[in-house]
Formats: structure tokens, sequence, C-alpha cells
């Protein structure tokens, strides 16, 4: 199995100051840059993008800029805390007192976290985020509130959102790697630096949380019963496609809309933009480029050795077993 950090090290690491998310004074956009790679949006993926104007392929990359932060705010304000607060109390947790304060400074920095993502959207883009306008991308449905609610209820004995949880701060370290290392876009010139900025100090505090993921998942998951493992494996599998799946009246589409608004020159192909957000469920090049092994070879390295994912393509396009 891989081997984690101890609480006791991630504890250390987390008490330096130098290596925790420190949100910077002063946000100074440059709204004439890019925000995020190219391949980040779900446009790249399609005919259409190379058919706009560089000026609207521009505003778009902003606008899912925002919405790619606004889904680490849904992830750590609607999914940590259901999960991690209750699992606190998970019979093989409970008495490790350094696991305990691990688990407690992830969930505290979570919502550090939150709050510096509300911060950078709203330096971006105050007129889509006045007070108290926190999130205008990543509203969650109904259906997805009642699914987080669950994931709460049973986290004591089906953690199975830990592999997702462990997924997507993967790939938010792989995001910011990126910008770091190749800044310059394929079509859209530099990378605002100040946007790239604040998903460096968030890669800090991630690369200690996904060894506080690891440890669950080996204590939570990886030593139940195999009945158990394989009921935690059914349930990670079944929510993926909610979560792959563009839809109507998911963030792609409303990111398509706002791009709409803020242009309405481009009225006349909206339709044509929504069409093609919704054909990526059948792009296999959009689909791997969600989880993947370059993107996240961490949690891949834990799927490889976790038996019950053994089928796990089925659900995720992009995972190779090896």
């Amino acid at each position: 199995m891989t081997e984690w950090l101890s609480p006791d090290a991630i504890n250390r690491l987390a008490a330096d100051p130098q290596r925790r998310m420190t949100l910077p004074e002063a946000l100074a956009i440059d709204n004439s840059r890019p925000f995020v790679p190219e391949n980040q949006t779900q446009l790249y993926y399609t005919p259409i993008y190379q058919s706009l104007h560089r000026e609207h392929r521009l505003r778009y990359n902003q606008l899912f800029g925002l919405r790619i932060n606004e889904y680490i705010m849904m992830l750590e304000a609607d999914l940590v805390d259901r999960l991690l607060l209750p699992l606190k109390q998970h019979k093989r947790v409970r008495d490790d007192l350094a696991l305990q304060a691990a688990i407690q400074t992830m969930v505290d920095e979570e919502r550090y976290h939150y709050q510096c993502f509300v911060a950078l959207n709203r330096a971006c883009r105050p007129d889509l985020y006045p007070p108290p306008v926190d999130r205008l991308f990543s509203v969650v449905p109904a259906w997805g509130t009642a699914m987080f609610k669950v994931v709460g209820a049973v986290a004591n004995r089906l953690a199975f959102a830990l592999w997702y949880i462990m997924a997507l701060e993967e790939s938010s370290m792989a995001l910011a790697r990126q910008m770091e290392r190749r800044p310059q876009t394929e079509t859209l010139g530099e990378l605002d630096p100040a946007f790239t900025s604040v998903h460096l100090q968030h890669m800090k505090d991630e690369a200690r949380h996904i060894h506080v993921d690891g440890i669950l998942i080996d204590l939570c998951i990886g030593a139940e019963p195999a009945w158990r493992r394989r009921l935690n494996a059914r349930l990670f599998g079944s929510m993926l496609p909610g979560i792959l799946v563009p839809t109507r009246h998911g963030a792609g589409v409303k990111v398509v809309r706002q791009l709409v608004r803020d242009m309405p020159e481009l009225r006349d192909r909206e339709a044509e933009m929504v069409r093609a957000v919704l054909a990526l469920n059948r792009n296999t090049a959009y689909r791997e480029s969600l989880f993947n092994r370059q993107l996240m070879p961490l949690t891949f390295r834990v799927f490889d050795q976790t038996e019950e994912l053994s089928d796990l393509q089925r659900w995720m396009p992009g995972y190779d077993r090896k």
C-alpha cells in the first residue's frame, strides 16, 4: 500500500506558516489575460472553440476559471465538512489524537480556502459576486444537496466519497503546477499572475491534505470487511456519472449563458455552444481529461491497489488500471 506521512509529520508541516496557504494582500487582476490553461475549459474540446474570436475565447476562459474556483469551493463547503467531521468519530480514528488534530486542521483550512476563492472571484468580477453572493455557476441542485447529506449520514460506515475528495484535491494541485510551469497558453497569451498565485498558495495545504485522505481511506475503507469495501466501490462508481456528465442546467452551460450575457453579439451562437457542451458526454478526450494518471498519479495508485475498483473504467473513462 502507499505510504503516507504520519499524522505527527502532517501536523508539524501544518504548524509551519511557510507551508500553509496565505491569500496575497493585493489581488491585482489583469482582465486582459487568461485565468487558466485552455485545456482546462470545456469548449476547448469542441470544434466551436477555434471558430470563436480571441476576445470571446478570452472571456470564456476567464468565466471558466471562476467556475473552477467555485468547484473547489463547493468541494470544501459542501462535502469536506459533511464527510470528515463524522469520520473523527470512526472507531479506527477516534482514539488517534494526532490524526484527530490533522483532520480538524484540514477542515479549518478548507473553510479558509473557501473565503480565499470567494475573494479571488470577487476581485476578478465584482459585478458577478456582489456580497453576499459567493457562487454563481456551482449552486447545487436539490439532488446534489441530498447526495452530500447522504454522504455525511453514512460516513462512519461507508466513506466512499474519500476517493472523490482525494481525486479532486490532487487534480487541483496538478492545475496549479501546470499554471506555474506553463504560464503561456496556446492562443491567449500568458496567464494572469495574481490568479495563478492563489492556486499556488492553495497547493501548499492540499499537499498535506492528500495524506490525510490516504490515511482515512486505509482506515475507513481498506480495513473494512470485503462486503463493505465492495459496497463502497459500487457507491463511488454510481456517483461519478452525475459529476462527469455535462447537463443542461449544469455549470458548463451556465458559463456559456454568462458569456452571452457579457457579449450579446454571441447570442445567435448560444444554442450551438450549449449543444457542444452537452455533446461532451460522448467526447473521449474531454472525459479522459477529467481523471487520468498524469493528472492524479497518487490517486490512481490508490485505485490500482484497491481490488474492488478493478472495473472503475466503466464509470471513469480516464482510468487505465495497472
